[in-house]
């Protein structure tokens, strides 16, 4: 009687293990995935977008003869290549058990099309030279991958938590969290569109633009650059009012709060790339910080969505 009893509670044991394990797996991947944003970051930094001038091949070559540049750009290859390869693993892993399927099978397909997508992006990248709009939305595509990588681990690592009532975040409070999405969505764009054109130092100056003059022109690559700035402080501003805004859940206080803080820091970034000329390694830091903030949102959100499943004690 008792092992029949404790039967039950042992598979519930085992498949809490199981997809604690899983959780783990695509938290990993995610770092990577932040990793390859960055390494991204430097690529192009550096000029080395093209360093191999063919895809898939560099050279026609998978190891070519390497130098500073050819040898980002390969290694960021690579990475993509055993990022997809990783995915696809633990992906089969969560699809074969039915309790994970059930938990996370609607985010690995999503992944599974943000991945193809993004492979299809990065070769059209090298195909049409560094198009912009192909770096952009390369850029973007990455980062909506990593954040579908952070509710997939999320989901399964609360997979078989109990989940008691919690508070309802207050009208205000969702508001504020989507408009403060959206703005970011925005900004990426707009940041790899700077990226893309060469506009970092448009307006070589701060907090002017250029000469004294704040907004001498809205065309070409200085308009570009004052959106660029300009939709960065008001997503600051609306992630400041979501911070003050978001007392419950503790999650969602909790992520406002860090978004908030990480909005700050890019702001400051983003201003000592301009004042230093844009250097490579604080425009590696300023990708990073941006993709922090893509997650820190994405789990902000994910405590005010209608239905959500993350229990209240969930640290997700």
């Amino acid at each position: 009687m008792l092992g029949d009893a404790g039967q039950p509670r042992d598979d519930g044991e085992r498949g809490r293990n199981h997809a604690l394990l899983l959780a783990r797996g695509f938290a990993a991947l995610l770092a990577l995935s932040i990793g390859l944003i960055v390494l991204g970051a430097l690529v192009r930094a550096n000029g080395a977008g093209l360093a191999c001038p063919d895809w898939p091949l560099c050279f026609g070559e998978f190891v070519p003869q390497m130098d500073l540049r050819v040898a980002l750009e390969w290694s960021h290859r690579v990475l993509a290549g055993g990022i997809s390869i990783g995915f696809a693993v633990l992906a089969l892993l969560t699809l074969r058990s039915a309790p994970t399927r059930r938990v996370a099978g609607t985010g690995i397909g999503v992944a599974t099309c943000l991945l193809g997508l993004q492979i299809l992006l990065g070769a059209l990248t090298i195909w049409m030279r560094l198009t912009a709009w192909t770096v952009t939305a390369h850029l973007l595509t990455g980062n909506v991958f990593a954040l579908t990588l952070a509710l997939i681990a999320c989901a399964l690592r609360d997979h078989g938590v109990d989940r008691p009532p919690r508070p309802r975040p207050t009208g205000a409070a969702r508001g504020l969290v989507a408009t403060s999405a959206a703005l970011l969505a925005l900004q990426i764009v707009l940041g790899g569109l700077v990226a893309s054109r060469f506009a970092g130092l448009a307006c070589p100056d701060w907090p002017s633009c250029s000469d004294g003059a704040w907004f001498p022109s809205w065309e070409g690559n200085v308009g570009l650059h004052l959106m660029h700035r300009l939709n960065g402080y008001a997503l600051v501003a609306v992630l400041l009012a979501a911070a003050l805004a978001s007392r419950s859940p503790p999650p969602l206080r909790t992520w406002t709060r860090v978004a908030l803080g990480l909005g700050i820091a890019q702001v400051i970034v983003g201003v000592t790339n301009v004042w230093l000329q844009i250097p490579i390694e604080v425009t590696g830091l300023h990708s990073a910080l941006a993709t922090a903030l893509v997650l820190s949102i994405t789990l902000a959100a994910r405590s005010v969505w209608p239905g959500s499943a993350a229990p209240a004690e969930s640290r997700c």
